[in-house]
């Protein structure tokens, strides 16, 4: 028996209510309370009732809700932030706060809550690299593949900017062969232009570690434009966060529409970018969309630039077969640069290092007549002073 029933059933005993009350210790007032709502329902008088107001002046209307419920089922990934923005956009005004929207949301099980990140132990990491500002950098990878309707594999090819959040393509390719991937750069650097840098993983076609300075005819490519390709280290995603963010949200949306062929999914995709480019604001841009923080890079020329090394390098053309003359025989570097000229700087005793254009690729072991990728254990090489070159 509950506390409310013993109360009620010594009052009906012929206890008094003050007396019922210290007896069960609850309050005079509480006591009267039960006693006039069992009187008028002897029935359900006792069982608990709800504590919502009957009037709530600063209640949420609910075309206001219901407006909210219809942008969230048009946009099921966005979160409370950007829901409320766009509805107040819409208004005018301020129609919804974000904690009002996640209340809602939450209520009707609209919001799915992350799980707590573990603190660092230690400074976040960083890639070893710098994002200039607007028109200096482009990222890439590859999306996790994906069986469609038909069950073949999809890979789709992803170029971004990551200042503005800018995607700037989504490619589904059958493959991550280097054709598939450089003509969805060629057409890129055509509409956009060329950046400074472009940051990617360490898989193919972007890199293949066991060659002279990862080099692939992609990345060969790259330098040839003007562009400095970046690798991140391996095992390290998080060094392209960015790029890997906006990846969960196209895992998402490919999740919700699949698509039966390629032709199709990349329709599929076209309507994603212009979303997500156009629509969708971005909490790092303000609540801003990616179009209206993008800028375009320098042009693009389809006609690779020769190119140049400093008068004091000896400079080495590689033979069809991957291989320079070098000490009077022959040293293999790399079949990747069949073709091209490559500089070397004397940087130790029987040691120099290696560049493709402004890229050092890689080290000449003169001792074991080796080109390395990692730099042999050298003393460095101490410059003689002007005033005694020459003498014995």
């Amino acid at each position: 028996m509950s506390a409310k029933e013993e109360l009620i059933r010594d009052v009906n005993d012929g206890m008094s209510v003050g007396v019922a009350a210290e007896r069960h210790g609850v309050a005079r007032s509480c006591a009267y309370k039960w006693v006039g709502r069992y009187k008028e329902d002897p029935v359900g008088g006792l069982e608990e009732r709800s504590r919502v107001p009957e009037h709530s002046p600063k209640r949420t209307a609910q075309p206001v809700v219901d407006e909210l419920l219809k942008l969230k089922r048009k946009h099921p990934d966005y979160g409370p932030a950007k829901l409320a923005l766009m509805l107040n956009e819409r208004h005018g005004k301020h129609m919804l706060a974000v904690s009002t929207a996640g209340e809602v949301l939450s209520r009707r099980g609209l919001v799915q809550k992350r799980r707590a990140r573990e603190r660092s132990a230690g400074p976040i990491p960083h890639g070893p690299f710098q994002v200039a500002g607007a028109g200096d950098t482009m990222t890439t990878d590859y999306k996790g593949q994906f069986r469609m309707g038909n069950g073949m594999l999809c890979y789709p090819l992803t170029i971004a900017d990551p200042f503005s959040r800018y995607v700037l393509a989504i490619d589904a390719l059958p493959s991550t062969n280097m054709e598939g991937a450089r003509k969805g750069f060629e057409r890129v650097f055509r509409e956009y232009g060329i950046p400074r840098q472009i940051i990617s993983d360490n898989g193919t076609p972007f890199c293949a570690r066991n060659a002279l300075g990862g080099l692939t005819q992609l990345s060969r490519w790259f330098i040839e434009l003007g562009i400095l390709p970046i690798q991140i280290d391996v095992g390290h995603p998080e060094q392209n966060g960015i790029h890997e963010r906006m990846h969960r949200t196209l895992k998402a949306w490919i999740r919700r529409h699949p698509q039966l062929n390629r032709y199709l999914q990349q329709r599929c995709f076209r309507t994603f970018r212009r979303e997500f480019n156009q629509v969708r604001p971005h909490q790092a841009l303000g609540q801003k969309t990616p179009a209206s923080a993008f800028q375009s890079y320098r042009p693009f020329s389809s006609r690779p630039r020769k190119l140049e090394y400093d008068t004091t390098m000896d400079v080495r053309s590689v033979r069809s077969n991957g291989y320079i003359k070098w000490g009077g025989g022959e040293l293999f570097l790399s079949e990747v640069l069949v073709g091209a000229d490559v500089g070397l700087t004397e940087i130790g005793e029987q040691l120099w290092s290696i560049h493709f254009g402004a890229v050092r690729i890689g080290y000449l072991d003169g001792l074991t007549k080796r080109a390395l990728n990692c730099r042999p254990e050298r003393p460095e090489k101490t410059p003689v002073p002007a005033a005694f070159a020459g003498r014995p």
